[in-house]
């Protein structure tokens, strides 16, 4: 038995799952989709463009294990980049949303390091209340 803390990217709820992973990849409080993956995620897709003046965009095509659609679109410029966008089952995620959102799934990250892209900035700046 595990205890994972999740939190919505859509409501904001935080929430504690308990039992085996992975989770059911739903928030209980909305319904929504928008959680963290469950259980690790496999990456299907990727694709880059790059500019000539050497700014970039790498966006990576990924399941979980409840085979929910998670899409990372990263914006880069040599081998720095930042996460712009996350879609989960094909709803925009807010990134301010989750503090906790840190890090990318080893999985993307090596999609991103194969791009060249070898440094991620993925936290966000809260607007303050």
């Amino acid at each position: 038995m595990n205890i994972l803390t999740l939190q919505c990217y859509r409501c904001g709820t935080e929430y504690e799952y308990v039992g085996t992973p992975p989770h059911p990849g739903q928030c209980p409080v909305c319904g929504s989709p928008c959680v963290p993956p469950a259980g690790s995620l496999t990456v299907l897709n990727s694709s880059q463009w790059e500019s000539a003046n050497g700014l970039s965009k790498v966006w990576v095509y990924a399941l979980d294990e409840q085979n929910r659609p998670f899409e990372f679109e990263v914006a880069g410029k040599g081998k720095r980049g930042k996460l712009v966008a996350l879609r989960v089952d094909g709803i925009s995620v807010d990134l301010n949303v989750d503090e906790s959102f840190e890090r990318l799934p080893p999985a993307v990250k090596t999609k991103l390091v194969e791009a060249g892209i070898e440094r991620v900035e993925t936290n966000t700046h809260k607007q303050p209340k």
